[in-house]
């Protein structure tokens, strides 16, 4: 097992967000952008509760006491953020968008995973380790900019600042889990790649649909100078996405790690602005 450099027993903090004066444009009054955090909202309750489950599973293999501790705070984190994501997926109709149904996108797209020959432990907990990264690396992005940070409305601010400090907290867990309980082998290895590529291509369908299907409730899906400025946003040279895919490529790097991406000085900064303790 890597050694993980990062924090070690992260805590879990309970929330009570409140989402009674969200804007409906709440990304720099943009519609593109807010429809793409609202899509990446409406993936996190069920696809948090896959990922717990599928760690869970697996967890009385685990003998490292202190990888122990470090799953039950996963579990605790990830399920706190099922929770505030789903209450503010809930208060969205307030806005005129239906978040629920793209809930029920969600648990569509993670049916793939009861496929036959998906439907085991061991891939189901490779889908984590892949979606795992994806947010870790997503979330960090954020975290350095701030000029992303701060287009997002007060209201939502807190919300997002936290989840994105903790997935980089427990961005190792679901990594260390499988390569402790399967080892990294060349076939637990390639089915490692395989299930990142499957799980890259149904993530990016997912929020690309997502976000059309918020603009069609918005009565802006054929906007051409919305997609022309929401796809630059996230593809152009400074694009969200488009900056993270290095990082991204890094995944299938034989001897990878998560922390090889050291984010420890971004939660140190905002663990500070927002008045957390490190334990």
């Amino acid at each position: 097992m890597a050694t993980t450099k990062a924090v070690s027993a992260f805590p879990v903090r309970r929330q009570d967000f409140e989402f009674g004066e969200v804007p409906r444009y709440w990304v720099n009054g943009d519609a593109f952008m807010t429809h793409v955090f609202n899509g990446m909202s409406a993936l996190f309750p069920d696809g948090e509760r896959f990922f717990v489950a599928s760690v869970r599973a697996v967890r009385e293999a685990v003998n490292d006491p202190q990888l122990q501790k470090d799953i039950g705070a996963f579990i605790g984190q990830e399920a706190m953020h099922a929770k505030e994501h789903e209450k503010f997926n809930r208060g969205a109709v307030d806005n005129g968008y239906n978040l629920e149904a793209l809930e029920g996108w969600t648990r569509k797209f993670l049916s793939v995973a009861d496929l036959p020959g998906l439907s085991n432990k061991k891939v189901r907990l490779a889908a984590t380790v892949a979606l795992e990264h994806f947010t870790g690396i997503l979330s960090a992005q954020l975290l350095r900019r701030d000029d992303i940070v701060e287009s997002i409305d007060e209201s939502m601010r807190n919300l997002w600042m936290w989840h994105c400090v903790e997935e980089n907290e427990h961005k190792a867990v679901a990594f260390d889990t499988y390569k402790i309980v399967y080892g990294e082998g060349a076939l637990n290895y390639a089915i490692r790649m395989g299930t990142m590529m499957l799980a890259t291509l149904l993530i990016m369908v997912a929020i690309h649909a997502f976000v059309a299907e918020l603009l069609r409730q918005d009565g802006k899906l054929f906007s051409g100078k919305e997609w022309r400025s929401g796809l630059t946003q996230l593809w152009g040279r400074t694009g969200m996405f488009k900056q993270i895919i290095p990082e991204f490529f890094d995944y299938f790097k034989p001897g990878f790690h998560p922390w090889d991406h050291d984010t420890e000085f971004l939660l140190k900064r905002y663990r500070k602005r927002m008045g957390f303790q490190s334990h």
